[in-house]
């Protein structure tokens, strides 16, 4: 009998390993994901091309860049305030808009909404993110992102629309 619970007890310690090794690549990964190369290189050449032109919006370009990987590199478990999500989300607008200019019109749509409820961080910057990417940038011309957030009864609906490249 102790020869068994000894054996039991290895094999528990060793699917705890694994589980533990297994959660470790999971947030490695996870970060890898959340920082795309190909987004911090654009928004650094966008404020190389404005730094001798407009200092000062350099400046508060490489200030919200610091914020936005500021959050995506906390260990995101609690949830946050709506209004905290639109905060950030706009701040990547604005980044977005250093290097895209006048092709990159959003619309906001939160008159509904109620920015205390409390969300999943990280919720809405990745759908924008993919909207600008795969909606405006394929564009040759101006394109708009629709932001819609809105309560029903005691949800938020989230609604973000880009244009249909064919």
């Amino acid at each position: 009998i102790m020869s068994g619970l000894l054996l039991r007890y290895f094999y528990l310690q060793s699917q705890w390993r694994r589980q533990e090794q297994a959660e470790l690549r999971a947030r490695i990964e996870s970060l890898q994901a959340r920082i795309r190369p190909h987004f911090l290189f654009n928004s650094l050449n966008a404020v190389l091309g404005v730094i001798r032109s407009d200092p000062r919006r350099a400046e508060q370009a490489l200030e919200e860049l610091s914020e936005l990987f500021r959050v995506l590199m906390q260990d995101n478990r609690e949830l946050v305030p709506l209004s905290a999500e639109i905060a950030l989300a706009r701040q990547y607008l604005d980044l977005e808009r250093l290097r895209l200019g006048d092709r990159l019109q959003v619309r906001w749509e939160i008159d509904t909404c109620p920015p205390d409820a409390l969300v999943p961080p990280l919720m809405l910057q990745p759908l924008i993110e993919n909207a600008v990417y795969h909606g405006i940038e394929p564009l040759a011309g101006a394109g708009e992102v629709t932001i819609s957030l809105s309560r029903r009864q005691e949800r938020v609906l989230i609604d973000i629309a880009n244009p249909v490249v064919e």
